[in-house]
């Protein structure tokens, strides 16, 4: 391996100017509506506390457009316990959901004791209570966490406010940044920048390290990030050209494409004992390959029947198979985390839209009504996608739920953003 330390910025910090700001451009007129209540606190305790928490929570669970609030200046009344609240209070209001908590002390060390209980108006009942000790320094992150478990509770899936994105920058003709953040697009750091094109970020399991290419030295190569460190560590593939790196679920392998004499195949890359496996071996282009989630199987786009299509390969017995018939163009084509459906960029007629496909059926719906999407993620909880597309010559995020009631974009304010990854859930 060769260590590179040039060129590398350790995770500037750029909290002042905000890259990405999610808007939302869509909501359902059918959505759950939900009463965050200003938490209460004990006597002695700083009051803003109570309130910020229940802000950060608010802003959270509003972040993708998925849920309505009661704004807090139409409540009629601001219980912090259980003895307090009264059903009737929010269902004349036509409240779905409210949320109730308190600080109920600090101690020496500034750690919060909090508790919080959230209510089912329809039924009439409580569905979650809990209680969390967090720093008096890290609202935020204490509101994620509470954000987190009411979100399963109301939907059934996990979380993700906890969660990152990876993206990649080009703020001007020869500057080419990759770029995390919190999903809403706060803290951003400055993984790495070039002159030279950056692409296809893609997360260690962990969250520890991030693979991408570079165009730094010349051709593609395949780096691997500390995100602690800011040490980089190159592939040497030794092939002409060495590209589009994803790391298998269990962290020990990275699927990437190896170009020998121009050809580009499917490999595998041990980061054990370095070793590299080929599981393709086609005069046509394969390209764009991806995990399933039981790392047994791996999707990838590949033009050896006249356009790009998608083909899934087993990692032992290199068993192949095609996924998709419908259109003359399907690619960078990833599991859902179920395993059991696929999305994917499908193109017809010049228009190319994000589309998803069970992989027991053959049919094809697509999700976008843009005609330039491409580079789709999705969350870790399956339930939202973004993706990149353009509006003119300025790249931006695109996002939308899957069933559809919310869609939002994640603008730039200085240049075009591309290229979206997902980091996987904290454990």
């Amino acid at each position: 391996m060769i260590k590179f330390f040039f060129l590398v910025v350790f995770l500037v910090s750029n909290n002042i100017f905000s890259i990405l700001e999610i808007e939302i451009l869509k909501g359902s007129d059918n959505l759950s509506k939900v009463a965050f209540v200003p938490f209460g606190v004990e006597d002695g305790i700083e009051e803003s506390y109570g309130g910020q928490i229940s802000k950060f929570i608010e802003g959270n669970m509003l972040l993708f457009g998925e849920f309505e609030n009661l704004d807090e200046s139409e409540m009629l009344s601001y219980p912090s316990s259980e003895s307090d609240f009264y059903y009737r209070d929010w269902k004349i209001q036509g409240v779905d959901y409210s949320l109730i908590g308190k600080v109920n002390s600090v101690n020496s060390l500034g750690n919060l004791n909090i508790s919080y209980s959230l209510f089912n108006i329809n039924r009439r009942i409580k569905i979650l209570e809990g209680e969390i000790i967090g720093s008096e320094n890290n609202l935020e992150g204490i509101s994620k966490i509470i954000s987190n478990r009411i979100y399963e509770q109301i939907t059934g899936l996990k979380g993700i406010f906890d969660t990152k994105l990876a993206y990649v920058v080009n703020s001007d003709p020869e500057t080419y940044q990759i770029c995390i953040s919190n999903i809403d697009g706060k803290n951003e750091q400055i993984l790495f920048t070039s002159k030279a094109p950056i692409m296809s970020p893609d997360w260690s399991p962990d969250r520890k390290k991030i693979a991408y290419v570079s165009f730094e030295n010349g051709l593609a190569e395949i780096f691997i990030q500390d995100l602690i460190s800011g040490q980089r560590d190159s592939i040497q593939a030794l092939g002409m050209t060495n590209s589009a790196p994803v790391w298998s679920p269990d962290g020990k392998s990275l699927a990437l494409v190896v170009s020998f004499s121009g050809n580009p195949d499917i490999f595998l890359y041990s980061l054990n004992n370095k070793k590299l496996t080929r599981l393709t071996n086609h005069y046509g282009i394969d390209t764009e390959p991806s995990w399933s989630p039981d790392s047994k199987k791996i999707i990838f786009t590949s033009d050896r029947t006249g356009s790009p299509q998608l083909y899934e390969i087993n990692t032992k017995s290199k068993r192949k198979k095609r996924l998709t018939r419908d259109g003359n163009y399907n690619a960078r084509g990833r599991y859902f985390p179920d395993g059991k459906s696929i999305f994917f960029v499908h193109g017809n007629d010049g228009n190319f839209q994000i589309a998803t496909k069970k992989l027991s059926s053959r049919y094809i719906e697509t999700l976008t009504s843009t005609s330039l999407d491409e580079s789709p993620a999705i969350s870790p909880n399956g339930n939202i996608i973004i993706y990149a597309t353009k509006d003119g010559t300025n790249g931006y995020l695109g996002g939308i739920t899957l069933d559809g009631k919310s869609r939002f974009s994640l603008p730039v304010k200085n240049g075009s953003v591309r290229e979206p990854a997902w980091s996987p859930l904290l454990n």
